[in-house]
C-alpha cells in the first residue's frame, strides 16, 4: 500500500541567484543516519530502496518521514558484516574506520516513493535488489508487527566531492533525523543511475511489493 508521506517538497533551502536567474543551486540541511554499507550500496547504483520501521528515539518509536530530500549520514551503529550478504561484506572496512569526531559526506537521495510492507513474505522477492542479508530483512519487518515498515524507493546522488564536518553532540544518539549546519551544497552531484535503469529498478520493486 502506498502512502504519500509529503504535503509540501521541500526539505532543502533552495537559493535563486540574480545573476542567473535560471540558475537553482540546493543546499541541503538535514540528513537521515544509515549504515555506511547501505549508503555505499545505493551510492553505487546497487540498490535504491531503504527500510525503515523506528528506533528508540523517535517520536512515539516510529520512524517519520518528513523530509523528500536530505543528505544520507553514514553510521556504523548496530552495523556488522553479518547483516549484509557475502557478495558485499566488502563494505564493511574494519580497517577504515568512521572518525568520532567528525563525519563525511558522499551522497544525497530524494525521496520517489513509500510502501508499506507488513508482510515479511513479500519482501522475498526484492531479495536480488538489496544488500542486505535475508534473515535481517525478516526480523527488520517481523519487529512490531503492529506497524508495517516502510520501503523508501529513492533517487541517489553521488556529491561531487566529499564534504567533511564535524560531529555535533546533537548528532548523537540513536536517531534518524540530524540538522546540518552549515547547509551543504549538492550542486554538479552525480545519479547513482541512468534514468532509464533506476526507472527499470522501479519496476521491479513496485511490480514485486
Amino acid at each position: 500500500m502506498r502512502t504519500d508521506p509529503f504535503d509540501v517538497t521541500a526539505t532543502a533551502s533552495i537559493i535563486y541567484f540574480p545573476v542567473l536567474p535560471s540558475k537553482i543551486r540546493i543546499m541541503l540541511d538535514v540528513a537521515l543516519k544509515e549504515w555506511s554499507a547501505t549508503i555505499d550500496a545505493l551510492a553505487s547504483g546497487d540498490q535504491i530502496f531503504l527500510l525503515r520501521k523506528g528506533g528508540i528515539r523517535e517520536p512515539n518509536r516510529r520512524f517519520e518521514l518528513p523530509h523528500r530530500r536530505f543528505l544520507l549520514y553514514p553510521t556504523r551503529f548496530h552495523e556488522a558484516a553479518k547483516m549484509l550478504k557475502p557478495d558485499y561484506q566488502h563494505l564493511i572496512d574494519s580497517e577504515n574506520v568512521i572518525r568520532a569526531d567528525s563525519i563525511t559526506f558522499t551522497a544525497w537521495a530524494e525521496v520517489e516513493d513509500v510502501i508499506s510492507v507488513d508482510d515479511p513474505e513479500s519482501l522475498a522477492t526484492l531479495s536480488d535488489s538489496h544488500v542486505w542479508a535475508d534473515e535481517f530483512v525478516t526480523k527488520r519487518v517481523a519487529w512490531k508487527p503492529r506497524h508495517p515498515a516502510d520501503l523508501i524507493i529513492l533517487k541517489t546522488y553521488r556529491l561531487a566531492n566529499p564534504m567533511h564536518m564535524t560531529i555535533e553532540p546533537f548528532h548523537r544518539g540513536c536517531k534518524s533525523w540530524v540538522d546540518i549546519h552549515p547547509p551543504v551544497d549538492v550542486e554538479n552531484s552525480t545519479p547513482a543511475l541512468l534514468p532509464s535503469v533506476w526507472e527499470k529498478r522501479v519496476q521491479e520493486i513496485t511490480k514485486c511489493s
